[in-house]
């Protein structure tokens, strides 16, 4: 049978499956070996003649033929001839790493040696590689350095035991690749301008010392660090802010929705926390300079209200106010405009400063202030409080307006707080005699003794600061609530906490002392309210009341100093005047005989009026005179 294939291998195998037979069975005669063109490109295959032997037979003739061999041993050849009709050995040459010569003539594929034939091999030999490489990064600030280290290989011919058929197969020994060194590695760098004053020689090093090779960056520049700006620590807000109260359990009134930052003076609005800090350029690793941002100065500006200390590193309020920061600067504003009715969008409204409103006071709220109060509107049924003036050039109907010092509550209370604190320094002289000479046991009897002696006459004065309190402004009425309220825990009742604690005595004495003191120095600072006519009020003020126009009606008038009514017209029907000098009136009460009280503290006082009707008292000094029919000013009027 004629096989075509491309090595004796194939054809062996092809005609293993022909007759179904093992290949010891089968002899292959070589008619044209194959052939290949174009340095291996294209393969021509050869033609085998390949006949089955009968086992008989070939026991037969193994007696008179013996087949040639070939045999390789650490790259010898030995090749032995056949005897009789025996096959000749032959050599299969496929391995391109492997170039066989026989005769001198480079053979491929399969081919039938003798042993007068001189064959030689010659391999392949690769050599090793190592690659050397660098690079910049896209911003220049680092130099990558790799080493690319490749393996040689050394071919040899593999040994192949004796045989008839032999293929020639390869095998390599590894060839190690040279090292790299610094010199190879500083000249690619160089190539890439990299200035030696960036490079880490000792990366390098470490990068050549690897086996396998690898990457690292070997040269880093200097980033530039940007200066920075001084810093400066703004201790207000700009803005009015919702209240935080509102975030918390505490009872607040829905009006209170708004605070407007204030400030009193002292208080301190800026601090430069930190210079300002130069900056410092950076480097490629080329040398290149990155220049850095310079860090500004920013310096502190003081304006209205405000000014610079320590160096011009800090800005305190000079005078109080609304604090602003505006185009650098920081100033404190002392008077604080409403262009519009305080109303419920604005709220409440507490300002340390002036206020100046220019529209109305709407019903339900308050409005207080450090200084004065102008209103350009009127005050409707609203709760309107200054330390220092205030002026409406509307009306005052159904309101509470004081300006300075509650006079109820100097004229009112504080006689009774001082009987109150007479009390309590009763109570604390019990507690120290006692102390000095008796055991706890005859110290709590004895104060139970003095606190229960003194139980009425503490209500009776707690209940008159209460009744008098529900007419205050709330911020000296809650200052008063509390003190009341420690009156009546430490004081009262059997269960009064000083019995238990003497020593709750002397804290109390302190409160009540301090609270007398207070209000006794803001005495002396005079504050007048005008306004053009006022109904159903309660006005009070620590100077003079003037009223400029219609006058009043059933309005409670309290003055330090006069209460005085511009126009002879003016009318005052109804209502309680209480003033510390001068009262000057137009007409008083009304034909119908309606109750008009006025009192003069002072015992020089006096009380001037135009015309009073009947059942309109006059009080000066405790002078108490009725008015029983219609009174003129042309009368004597003491």
């Amino acid at each position: 049978m004629i096989i075509s294939a491309s090595s004796v291998k194939e054809a062996i195998l092809e005609a293993e499956k022909v007759y179904k037979c093992d290949k010891k069975q089968l002899k292959v005669y070589t008619i044209k070996p194959p052939k290949s063109k174009f340095w291996g490109m294209i393969k021509i295959p050869g033609k085998y003649k390949i006949e089955l032997i009968n086992h008989r037979n070939e026991d037969l003739s193994e007696q008179q033929n013996k087949d040639g061999y070939i045999e390789i041993i650490s790259g010898k050849v030995e090749v032995a001839d056949p005897l009789q009709e025996g096959r000749y050995a032959s050599i299969l040459v496929e391995d391109p790493q492997i170039d066989v010569y026989i005769n001198g003539k480079k053979v491929f594929g399969a081919t039938i040696v003798t042993s007068s034939d001189r064959i030689e091999f010659k391999a392949t030999v690769i050599e090793p590689v190592t690659k050397i490489a660098a690079r910049l990064s896209k911003d220049k600030m680092q130099a990558i350095l790799e080493i690319n280290k490749i393996p040689g290989k050394k071919y040899f011919v593999k040994d192949a035991k004796r045989s008839n058929v032999v293929f020639i197969r390869s095998d390599y020994h590894e060839i190690q690749p040279p090292a790299a060194s610094l010199d190879q590695c500083l000249e690619e760098l160089k190539k890439l301008n990299v200035d030696t004053k960036f490079t880490n020689i000792e990366k390098i090093n470490e990068l050549i010392s690897k086996n396998n090779g690898g990457s690292a960056v070997v040269a880093e520049g200097k980033r530039p660090i940007n200066g920075l700006n001084s810093k400066i620590k703004i201790f207000f807000k700009n803005t009015s802010y919702r209240n935080p109260d509102f975030d918390t359990e505490k009872k607040v009134d829905l009006m209170s929705h708004t605070i407007i930052p204030t400030v009193n003076v002292g208080d301190v609005l800026a601090l430069k926390v930190a210079p300002s800090v130069p900056g410092r350029d950076g480097f490629t690793v080329t040398g290149e300079v990155l220049k850095a941002k310079e860090g500004k100065d920013i310096p502190l500006k003081a304006g209205k209200g405000a000014a610079l200390l320590d160096n011009e590193t800090k800005v305190v309020a000079v005078s109080p106010g609304r604090p602003e920061y505006k185009k650098g600067v920081i100033s404190v504003i002392p008077t604080l405009v409403i262009s519009h009715d305080v109303d419920v969008g604005t709220g409440n409204v507490h300002f340390d400063g002036d206020i100046v409103i220019k529209g109305n006071i709407a019903e339900n709220l308050k409005v207080s202030a450090g200084g004065d109060i102008t209103v350009f509107g009127s005050i409707y049924h609203a709760n309107v409080h200054a330390k220092g003036n205030i002026r409406v050039h509307g009306n005052i109907i159904n309101s509470n307006v004081s300006a300075g010092l509650s006079m109820l509550n100097y004229l009112g209370v504080m006689p009774k707080l001082k009987q109150i604190l007479e009390v309590v320094k009763e109570c604390g002289s019990v507690a120290n005699l006692s102390e000095m000479s008796k055991n706890n046991a005859d110290i709590r009897k004895e104060l139970l003794q003095v606190v229960i002696s003194k139980k009425d006459i503490l209500d009776n004065l707690m209940k008159y600061i209460q009744n008098l309190i529900k007419l205050s402004n709330n911020e000296e009425a809650n200052e008063l609530i509390r003190i009341l309220e420690d009156v009546k825990r430490i004081l009262t009742g059997i269960n009064a906490k000083c019995i238990e604690d003497s020593g709750q005595i002397k804290t109390l004495y302190t409160e009540i002392n301090d609270y007398i003191n207070k209000i006794e120095e803001l005495y002396g600072k005079e504050a007048d309210i005008i306004f053009e006519y006022g109904q159903n009020s309660f006005i009070q003020a620590n100077g003079n009341i003037v009223i400029a126009n219609r006058g009043c009606y059933q309005t409670n008038l309290m003055a330090k100093n006069a209460i005085l009514f511009k126009k002879p017209s003016s009318i005052v029907r109804g209502g309680l005047l209480i003033a510390g000098k001068c009262i000057k009136m137009g007409i008083v009460g009304a034909p119908s005989g309606i109750s008009t009280y006025c009192k003069v503290l002072d015992r020089n006082g006096k009380i001037d009026a135009v015309c009073c009707y009947s059942n309109t008292v006059l009080n000066i000094n405790d002078n108490i005179k009725v008015i029983d029919s219609n009174f003129y000013a042309n009368r004597d009027n003491k």
